[in-house]
Protein backbone atom coordinates (compact mmCIF):
# COMPACT_ATOMS: atom_id res chain seq x y z
CA UNK A 1 0.00 0.00 0.00
CA UNK A 2 2.89 2.56 0.70
CA UNK A 3 3.86 2.07 -3.35
CA UNK A 4 1.19 2.91 -4.32
CA UNK A 5 0.73 6.01 -2.47
CA UNK A 6 4.26 7.19 -2.93
CA UNK A 7 3.70 6.47 -6.58
CA UNK A 8 0.90 8.38 -6.34
CA UNK A 9 2.52 10.96 -4.69
CA UNK A 10 5.46 11.36 -6.89
CA UNK A 11 3.39 12.28 -9.96
CA UNK A 12 1.48 15.47 -8.60
CA UNK A 13 4.17 18.12 -9.32
CA UNK A 14 3.44 21.35 -6.77
CA UNK A 15 1.28 24.09 -8.42
CA UNK A 16 2.61 27.43 -9.03
CA UNK A 17 1.79 30.58 -6.62
CA UNK A 18 -1.36 31.62 -6.87
CA UNK A 19 -0.02 34.95 -6.02
CA UNK A 20 3.02 36.59 -7.58
CA UNK A 21 5.73 37.08 -4.59
CA UNK A 22 5.81 40.16 -2.79
CA UNK A 23 1.87 40.86 -3.91
CA UNK A 24 0.19 42.96 -1.35
CA UNK A 25 -3.40 43.63 -0.58
CA UNK A 26 -5.32 46.85 0.08
CA UNK A 27 -9.18 47.73 -0.51
CA UNK A 28 -10.32 48.66 -3.80
CA UNK A 29 -12.87 50.88 -5.08
CA UNK A 30 -16.15 48.85 -5.97
CA UNK A 31 -17.26 51.13 -8.52
CA UNK A 32 -14.24 50.50 -10.49
CA UNK A 33 -14.54 46.86 -10.42
CA UNK A 34 -18.15 45.40 -10.18
CA UNK A 35 -20.29 44.81 -13.06
CA UNK A 36 -20.03 42.94 -16.28
CA UNK A 37 -17.03 43.29 -18.67
CA UNK A 38 -16.99 41.83 -22.40
CA UNK A 39 -14.34 41.61 -24.94
CA UNK A 40 -13.81 39.00 -27.80
CA UNK A 41 -10.43 36.72 -27.20
CA UNK A 42 -8.04 35.59 -29.72
CA UNK A 43 -10.27 33.55 -31.59
CA UNK A 44 -13.00 36.51 -31.66
CA UNK A 45 -14.89 34.43 -29.26
CA UNK A 46 -17.04 36.13 -26.71
CA UNK A 47 -15.45 36.53 -22.93
CA UNK A 48 -17.66 37.93 -20.37
CA UNK A 49 -16.31 38.22 -16.69
CA UNK A 50 -18.67 39.43 -14.09
CA UNK A 51 -17.77 40.67 -10.67
CA UNK A 52 -19.92 41.55 -8.07
CA UNK A 53 -19.41 41.72 -3.91
CA UNK A 54 -16.41 43.25 -3.81
CA UNK A 55 -15.30 43.70 -0.02
CA UNK A 56 -11.41 45.48 1.07
CA UNK A 57 -9.78 43.55 -1.70
CA UNK A 58 -12.23 40.27 -2.28
CA UNK A 59 -14.70 39.70 -5.38
CA UNK A 60 -17.06 37.04 -6.53
CA UNK A 61 -15.76 36.62 -9.99
CA UNK A 62 -17.27 34.48 -12.56
CA UNK A 63 -15.33 34.04 -16.27
CA UNK A 64 -17.36 32.71 -18.81
CA UNK A 65 -15.24 32.26 -22.63
CA UNK A 66 -14.89 29.43 -24.75
CA UNK A 67 -13.37 26.83 -22.59
CA UNK A 68 -16.03 27.24 -20.31
CA UNK A 69 -17.59 29.02 -17.25
CA UNK A 70 -14.98 29.76 -14.20
CA UNK A 71 -16.42 30.94 -10.99
CA UNK A 72 -13.81 32.19 -7.82
CA UNK A 73 -13.44 34.74 -4.70
CA UNK A 74 -10.74 36.68 -6.10
CA UNK A 75 -7.92 38.83 -4.25
CA UNK A 76 -7.23 42.00 -5.42
CA UNK A 77 -3.57 42.98 -5.62
CA UNK A 78 -2.24 46.77 -5.45
CA UNK A 79 -1.20 46.08 -8.57
CA UNK A 80 -5.03 45.99 -9.64
CA UNK A 81 -4.86 42.45 -10.80
CA UNK A 82 -6.59 38.98 -9.64
CA UNK A 83 -5.74 35.77 -11.31
CA UNK A 84 -9.08 33.18 -11.76
CA UNK A 85 -8.27 30.12 -13.02
CA UNK A 86 -5.55 29.93 -15.57
CA UNK A 87 -6.01 33.79 -16.61
CA UNK A 88 -5.61 37.09 -15.22
CA UNK A 89 -7.47 40.34 -15.07
CA UNK A 90 -5.77 43.59 -15.09
CA UNK A 91 -7.43 46.63 -14.68
CA UNK A 92 -6.00 49.51 -17.07
CA UNK A 93 -7.91 52.56 -16.51
CA UNK A 94 -11.39 53.71 -15.73
CA UNK A 95 -14.20 50.82 -17.24
CA UNK A 96 -11.11 49.42 -18.81
CA UNK A 97 -9.07 45.97 -18.31
CA UNK A 98 -7.53 42.82 -20.10
CA UNK A 99 -7.99 39.17 -19.75
CA UNK A 100 -4.37 37.19 -20.14
CA UNK A 101 -5.07 33.83 -20.30
CA UNK A 102 -2.57 31.13 -20.28
CA UNK A 103 -3.25 28.23 -23.38
CA UNK A 104 -0.89 25.24 -23.61
CA UNK A 105 -0.84 23.38 -26.91
CA UNK A 106 -1.22 19.90 -26.23
CA UNK A 107 0.52 18.38 -28.70
CA UNK A 108 4.23 20.33 -28.07
CA UNK A 109 3.36 21.69 -24.31
CA UNK A 110 4.39 25.03 -25.47
CA UNK A 111 2.41 27.66 -24.13
CA UNK A 112 1.22 31.17 -24.94
CA UNK A 113 0.04 34.25 -23.03
CA UNK A 114 -3.38 35.87 -25.32
CA UNK A 115 -4.53 39.01 -23.93
CA UNK A 116 -8.01 39.93 -24.64
CA UNK A 117 -9.04 43.44 -23.81
CA UNK A 118 -12.15 43.82 -22.06
CA UNK A 119 -14.44 47.19 -21.62
CA UNK A 120 -17.35 47.11 -18.42
CA UNK A 121 -20.92 47.16 -19.69
CA UNK A 122 -22.94 50.27 -18.42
Amino acid sequence: MSDIMSILQSSYTSTSSLFAPGSKFANVDPTKWQGTWTGKDYQNQPVTISITKVSGYRANVTLQSSSGMQYQRAFITTNNTFRIGDSSFTLTGDGVAKVTTIVTDPTTGNQTANTTPVTRQT
